[in-house]
């Protein structure tokens, strides 16, 4: 009798046996849930997300040579990664109104019926500790020459022109670092005295 057969014969007590085997792959749930959050977070979805979870899995399982047979190492990855990216798709939009799945698309209209807003208060949170995260990266940027600076600003002043062929948006975008720098000295200056 086939391996499958036995299981959907053996009744309500395979499942248990499965469940108590799931601690063994504890690395295995880890990565998936990696996986299914990235692909979640940037529109990928769940079906992307499944089947890169499940090519990441086979590699680094010992019983590789059973994937596709009902090695449970190979049905714990891309399921986790499927219902990972599910959830993780609500990440976008709630903290940046851009749902990352067409079930997320359909999130704010439910949300709007009822009245409520649930957004920016998250987006503060997440921002937070993207800010605290990612403050010793973008220090790093002040150690790059001048020379190659220079042409990425002027990459982004074409950029900010380009979306609404306004050169009040390329205003603005000198605007502020400039204000930003005043600023700083007028602090600095504060400080001194």
């Amino acid at each position: 009798m086939p391996r499958a057969w036995a299981a959907f014969t053996a009744g309500p007590m395979i499942i248990l046996c499965t469940w108590a085997r799931l601690a063994r792959y504890w690395l295995t749930l880890l990565r998936s849930t990696l996986v299914g959050c990235w692909m979640g977070i940037t529109p990928a979805g769940p079906t992307a997300a499944s089947f890169m979870s499940y090519s990441l899995a086979r590699p680094f399982s010992k019983h590789r040579e059973n994937f596709g047979k009902g090695e449970i190492e190979g049905v714990i990855a891309p399921e986790t990664a499927d219902q990972t990216a599910g959830t993780s798709a609500l990440l976008p939009m709630l903290t940046l109104g851009i749902p990352g799945s067409a079930t997320a698309a359909v999130m704010p209209g439910s949300l709007m019926i009822w009245g409520l807003i649930a957004s920016m208060y998250l987006g503060n949170v997440v921002s937070l500790i993207v800010v605290l995260v990612t403050v010793p990266l973008f220090a790093s940027i002040l150690r790059i020459p001048f020379s190659i600076i220079a042409p990425i600003i002027m990459v982004c002043a074409m950029g900010a022109y380009s979306v609404h062929n306004a050169f009040f948006d390329v205003v603005l975008m000198l605007f502020w670092p400039l204000l930003s720098a005043a600023l700083q000295r007028l602090l600095q200056r504060r400080a001194e005295s």
